[in-house]
């Protein structure tokens, strides 16, 4: 699903070897490229004809009509039917007319569909935003998983160059009969396995840099490089009330949901609008011939102007109508049950973020002490191996937790990311 967000497009100006993307870059791009937003953003221009549509009914309805033809002679016979006659009657048929008519009242049913049209371009464009929401957060994640890969990255080529120079040392060792074969043996084997890791690391990060690079449009040999200062965000504190209540007025969803219960009391007063009479005013004018209200008819134009105005009632009104209006009411009791869920949803999913964004602060910062732990027993229990109060199990041992205190470190620092922006999700400001 991811590599079907963005279409691909060209970007010659960009170095085809490295590129250092910033997350707001990031968004920026998914925002204007993404097809499921273009998608969005064709709802909203559709919404906004649609309410163009609705106003247009307050315009008056104008007709014209021509006919052209021929008429036949005419028959008339007396009472009994018995006796028949023939009358002639000019054979050319002309008529052309032309009516106007502007509706004055219809139980505000025009004004109320208008205002529905128009929460209906509300609704689209926050329908829109809760699916850019959906896309940043999509993108967000591939990019924290870029950067905590790069730091594993880091890590793991940190602890490689040590094993190096520890290996390098007890090769020293051994030449001085200090140490087994054994002892070298192993190391090498640690060696080996820390290379395997570090190239499965590599390896990741090029499956996620060419994903990114195929979504983004960049040249697929561009190596994508984090934002450095990504580092201290995050970081910041927030108290939660203010932040459920930043929610509670910008998250998408909730508003979308209030205006579809807006629009649900509208549908009610439409629905009663089909018990209130239609007034209207109307004027035409017509021109015809042949003039048929002689004996014999002539064949000459007749011309004849009205205006008046016009009141029409549908009385079955009385008995349909109450259906729709019972429906309606339904409809929007349905809608604030709806609204009141969401929000209970959007509360819970601030507090979930917010107390894992906060618990991701402090296993950092756990972490942060653990990682200085192991460095410090690593220097410990190499000292003494060197000294020979040491076995190479010990060593061993000791880096192999200064490696997964690194990793859990680097794994830290992206989790704060994550948990952040997920944070931010929740609250509709991504």
């Amino acid at each position: 699903m991811f590599l079907t967000v963005l279409p691909a497009f060209s970007y010659a100006q960009i170095d085809t070897t490295q590129h250092i993307l910033k997350i707001q870059d990031l968004f920026s791009l998914a925002k204007a490229h993404s097809k499921e937003l273009g998608i969005s953003n064709e709802a909203i221009g559709i919404s906004k004809k649609q309410t163009e549509i609705a106003k247009a009914e307050r315009l008056p309805e104008v007709e014209a009509g021509l006919k052209y033809g021929y008429l036949s002679d005419a028959f008339v016979w007396d009472h009994t039917l018995s006796n028949r006659e023939r009358a002639a009657i000019p054979h050319i048929s002309t008529d052309f007319s032309i009516e106007a008519s502007q509706i004055l009242y219809k139980g505000n049913a025009i004004t109320n569909n208008i205002k529905k049209s128009e929460l209906a371009e509300q609704l689209a464009q926050l329908n829109y935003d809760q699916d850019t929401q959906d896309i940043l957060f999509l993108l967000a994640g591939k990019y924290f998983d870029l950067y905590r890969s790069y730091n594993q990255q880091k890590v793991y080529r940190q602890n490689i160059e040590l094993a190096k120079k520890r290996l390098d040392n007890i090769r020293k060792l051994r030449t001085e009969g200090m140490v087994t074969q054994n002892d070298i043996v192993r190391s090498e084997l640690q060696l080996t396995n820390l290379q395997t890791e570090l190239e499965d690391v590599g390896n990741d990060i090029t499956i996620i840099n060419r994903e990114l690079c195929t979504v983004l449009g960049f040249p697929l040999d561009t190596k994508l490089q984090v934002d450095s200062t990504l580092d201290s965000a995050g970081q910041q504190s927030a108290g939660f009330g203010n932040i459920l209540a930043e929610a509670s007025a910008t998250n998408p969803a909730i508003k979308a949901s209030t205006v579809k219960e807006l629009m649900a009391d509208r549908d009610i007063a439409i629905a009663k609008a089909a018990r209130r009479p239609v007034i209207s005013l109307y004027a035409g004018d017509a021109l015809s011939r042949p003039f048929l209200y002689s004996l014999p008819p002539m064949d000459i134009y007749m011309s004849f102007f009205q205006a008046g105005i016009k009141i029409n009632y549908n009385i079955s009104s009385l008995y349909h109508a109450k259906h729709h209006i019972d429906l309606a009411r339904l409809e929007y009791g349905r809608q604030q049950k709806a609204t009141e869920l969401v929000r209970e949803k959007t509360d819970l999913a601030v507090h979930q973020a917010f107390v894992k964004w906060e618990e991701a602060k402090s296993d950092y910062a756990a972490y942060e002490k653990s990682f200085d732990l192991a460095n410090d027993n690593y220097r410990i229990v190499e000292s003494k191996y060197y000294n020979q109060f040491a076995v190479l199990t010990d060593i061993l041992d000791a880096s192999t937790a200064k490696l997964n205190a690194g990793l859990a470190l680097s794994n830290a620092k992206a989790n704060i990311l994550f948990r952040w922006y997920q944070l931010q999700k929740a609250v509709g400001k991504l």
